[in-house]
């Protein structure tokens, strides 16, 4: 049994971010870590023996009956809501599935709960049951993630054409999972580094925590990798984020270490080099898109706008529990309060938040906590993905870390507990007084 679920996790790691790639091509879902997040399940049931269960299948199985229970409320609340205030449209916010009328029970409440069932089964299996040893697994999930997106930037730069191979994986009207995106250096057009991601500013999702990770394991060749597919992304949520983990990670340890020096150095080097021999490029990244000027930062900005036009015309109900589960597909944020209310969003940030706060950042804790902080900022910024895999298996991590962390805290506080006992009362001797 432990060698399997050895084999089985280190298959589970490798595949964590191909967000591309389907099982069964012509049904959506079936990427490789989903359908062995499913998998997971039958493996926790096997770790009961004779009815005897065991008590971290027991925490197990007690998260994941707050989970149900806390979706079945949004379920109830957001579509007796709909019926409640008889809305007959969405305004102008871009649904998951825009082609669809319908307003109460729309398929995607179900095909994206499903996605949202298989990124908690990730978090819970990686938090409770995650082994050290398995580390390494991970670390070569990092490997394939970087190697791949070289592959594909080395290959488009001598034949202009995309060399990903692993996709099978398309949306509605025919687009591919593989948005290959070029970029234009004094008429030299670069591929940008999505690896096996959806596109430039979801591999950001992938690339930015497994970077703090390698850094944090001292896997210094791993994080060399990493560290050029991110800038090679040219995704600006990217630079944002990898600086602000610096930065954040510097101002929790109160030192500024000699590789985040080098690494700010060498992330301002590139931005300053592109502004200066390539204005264009730069302002096209960084003024044009956080002003609204360009296509990917007017389209942001429309959704923010739209977002907020539809919350002015939500009642009570729809306050608190939204519309629907993947109803509406917008910055991670925006989606979750339009599409689950206060009550998901204070649950999000509730989840999210804790282990960023709660973590130490001392030697072996600190990788994880600026992982999922990083994650969290390309949240704030731009993402609009939230059932990657691998974010949630860092969730599931950043758990694993505080619940080890708070361990470690009880034995220390035990052994340091004063022994002495209270001083007993001498009764006098009978026959003697």
């Amino acid at each position: 049994m432990r060698r399997f679920e050895d084999i089985y996790v280190a298959v589970w790691c490798f595949v964590m971010q191909m967000t591309g790639t389907l099982l069964i091509p012509f049904i959506q879902g079936t990427i490789p870590a989903y359908m062995l997040a499913l998998g997971s399940t039958a493996i926790v049931f096997l770790k009961i023996r004779s009815w005897n269960v065991p008590p971290i299948v027991v925490r197990y199985l007690i998260s994941f009956s707050i989970f149900l229970a806390l979706w079945l409320l949004l379920l109830g609340g957001s579509q007796l809501g709909l019926l409640l205030s008889d809305r007959r449209d969405f305004g102008l916010v871009y649904m998951v599935d825009p082609i669809d009328n319908t307003i109460v029970l729309r398929s995607t409440l179900f095909t994206q709960s499903l996605y949202l069932l298989c990124c908690v089964l990730i978090a819970l299996y990686f938090r409770y049951f995650f082994q050290e040893k398995w580390m390494r697994y991970i670390f070569w999930s990092a490997y394939f993630l970087a190697l791949y997106g070289l592959y594909e930037w080395l290959f488009f730069l001598v034949t202009h054409e995309s060399g990903d191979f692993l996709v099978n994986r398309t949306f509605f009207g025919g687009h591919t999972a593989s948005w290959s995106q070029t970029m234009s250096f004094g008429g030299i057009d670069l591929l940008r580094i999505k690896s096996t991601m959806l596109e430039p500013s979801v591999f950001a999702a992938a690339v930015i925590p497994y970077f703090f990770l390698a850094l944090e394991h001292r896997k210094m060749v791993l994080a060399s990798l990493l560290f050029f597919t991110a800038v090679f992304s040219t995704s600006t949520s990217c630079y944002i984020a990898l600086v602000a983990c610096l930065l954040i990670r510097s101002f929790w340890t109160g030192e500024l270490r000699w590789v985040y020096l080098a690494v700010l150095v060498l992330v301002g080097i590139f931005l300053g080099s592109m502004a200066l021999f390539y204005p264009d490029v730069f302002r096209d990244l960084f003024h044009d898109k956080l002003a609204g000027l360009n296509a990917s930062g007017a389209g942001r900005l429309g959704d923010i706008l739209n977002g907020l036009d539809l919350l002015s015309t939500y009642t009570v109900p729809n306050w608190i529990f939204g519309i629907g589960v993947g109803y509406a597909y917008l910055r991670v944020p925006d989606a979750i309060l339009i599409n689950c209310g206060l009550l998901g969003l204070g649950a999000f940030l509730w989840v999210f938040c804790r282990p960023v706060f709660l973590l130490p950042i001392t030697p072996g804790y600190g990788g994880i906590r600026t992982a999922l902080f990083g994650i969290l900022v390309l949240f704030a910024i731009s993402l609009t993905e939230f059932y990657i895999p691998s974010t949630w298996m860092f969730l599931g991590l950043a758990y694993y870390k505080l619940d080890e962390y708070r361990r470690n805290q009880r034995i220390q506080a035990r052994s340091v507990a004063p022994t002495q006992r209270p001083p007993v009362k001498e009764e006098p001797t009978p026959g003697l007084t």
